[in-house]
């Protein structure tokens, strides 16, 4: 394997770190799913507080009718007591999710400047550097998988959900006014960093938060009682038997959106001016309606807007699966999946198609095993590893690639690759190819690609792809993205 140190590059750690602001278990609890937690916690703690608060200011509303007019400015005093307690007590939580919301927020464009460039080209390049970075930092085999796979799956399918927006948007696919008037509003306007973009501001943002929020509602404490049964202890990436499943979406989904109106609620206005704080309120209703909106519709969104969340939560539930009968070998069936789902009309044809296209069968990130050419075209008697860092392959099934090994030697090189099916060894066709080899070559080439005997032994001598992590696990393996001369193979 190649020398060097490892850990992780300056690009892996800020991917590390936006991982852990998400989804995290630490004493500090300050990733968005901790501090979900912690209201549906507080909220079911503090419910009798409001009551009582409530029933208080009611009881002396009442005794106003009734009480002499000696007794009244007792009362009065009273009430006005208990109003400034309810006051308060609903002031203090507006301003906790305030808090919550801006960090939401400064979250949201965090993972906006990573993946987001100045032209289409580089746009697609970020977020393939992104989602391929989050693939090759999460485990493929042992017994960390689903809880890794956990804390990555809502940045990963946020991410999916922005792209796809895009290209329906390029295809003439979404009508939704909304964000046509937000588009439109934003033609030929740079989006700058402190100046209000309504693209960016009341679509691309808003729509990274319902990425990251449709499962909150798993934080709920009714949801993790199903999760990890009454003493705490249970597999919560357990297969669910049917009532459970029912019962969980359904708190989920409900949870969910309460936590979006009630547990984020509005950004607080900041300034002085009374006409700028009325608009940045009503904007700020409808960025909310547009997360509640999208939520709802992601249930059943047939062909409408909810299907940018639908259709990446269903390609990432495979590529970051976290069931226990995930197999690394079978992500490319995620193209499969989807297209099942076309052709039994659970899914949209015109969203699938168009993630499909953007992402190609081969999910970014994956160990691709192919058979190279030589210099007049012909087949060489052996495979070689790459692995899949482009996104928009010209055809779905010929995944963009950067070499990893040439001439079986592991090797940092600018030299990329579009790997055709016929040499693609994850199809049958190319691992035919490759049968005619003797046991003593194919043995020889396999010492050569993995180090360790005792892996090696318990591998199969025509490999269907890689397990890449161990190479991307060293620094001077994490910059795959670079621009490099690309070969057809």
């Amino acid at each position: 394997m190649t020398l060097g140190s490892i850990g992780k590059s300056t690009y892996s750690k800020a991917v590390s770190v936006l991982i852990n602001r998400i989804y995290d278990a630490t004493p500090v609890a300050d990733s968005v799913y901790e501090q979900a937690a912690l209201y549906f916690q507080q909220t079911l703690a503090q419910q009798a507080e409001k009551t009582e608060l409530a029933q208080q200011v009611m009881l002396f509303e009442g005794r106003q009718q009734q009480v002499s007019q000696r007794d009244l400015a007792l009362v009065e005093r009273n009430l006005k007591q208990a109003q400034t307690e309810q006051q308060t007590f609903t002031q203090a939580r507006e301003e906790e999710a305030s808090v919550r919301m801006a960090a939401l927020k400064r979250l949201c464009r965090d993972i906006l400047e990573l993946c987001q460039g100045e032209s289409v080209e580089e746009t697609n390049m970020l977020s393939a550097k992104l989602l391929g970075t989050i693939q090759l930092l999460s485990p493929t085999e042992g017994k960390q998988i689903a809880a890794s796979n956990q804390k990555s799956k809502h940045l990963y399918k946020a991410i999916l959900s922005l792209r796809l927006l895009d290209k329906l948007l390029a295809d003439g696919e979404l009508n939704n006014a909304y964000v046509q008037q937000r588009l439109d509003a934003s033609k030929g306007k740079k989006a700058l960093k402190d100046e209000y973009h309504p693209f960016r501001d009341d679509v691309q943002l808003p729509l990274l938060m319902a990425g990251l929020l449709q499962d909150i509602g798993t934080c709920h404490p009714d949801a993790q009682l199903i999760l990890k049964g009454p003493d705490g202890k249970a597999d919560e990436f357990r297969v669910l038997d049917n009532d459970e499943r029912v019962a969980l979406l359904q708190i989920s989904y409900r949870e969910s959106l309460k936590y979006v109106v009630q547990g984020l609620g509005l950004e607080k206005y900041t300034g002085n001016s009374k006409q700028e704080r009325e608009q940045h309120l009503k904007l700020e209703a409808e960025r909310q309606n547009f997360v509640v909106m999208l939520l709802k519709n992601a249930i059943k969104p047939e062909h409408g807007i909810g299907n940018l969340l639908k259709i990446p939560q269903i390609y990432t539930s495979v590529v970051l699966s976290t069931k226990s009968s995930y197999a690394y070998d079978t992500l490319p069936k995620v193209a499969l999946v989807l297209e099942k789902g076309v052709e039994k009309g659970i899914y949209s044809k015109v969203a699938v198609e168009a993630l499909l296209a953007i992402t190609g069968v081969f999910p970014q990130g994956f160990g691709v095993t192919y058979i190279p050419k030589d210099s007049d075209r012909q087949d060489l008697d052996r495979y070689e590893y790459a692995i899949v860092t482009g996104l928009y392959p010209a055809d779905i099934r010929q995944p963009i690639c950067r070499m990893v090994t040439r001439n079986l030697t592991y090797n940092v090189s600018a030299q990329g690759c579009i790997i055709s099916v016929e040499n693609n060894l994850y199809y049958p066709p190319a691992r035919k190819k490759l049968e005619k080899i003797s046991e003593e070559r194919l043995l020889e080439i396999l010492s050569k690609l993995v180090s360790n005997f005792e892996e090696r032994k318990n591998m199969p001598l025509l490999p269907k792809c890689w397990h890449p992590d161990e190479y991307f696990s060293y620094v001077k393996n994490q910059n795959l993205w670079n621009k490099v001369v690309i070969h057809n193979n």
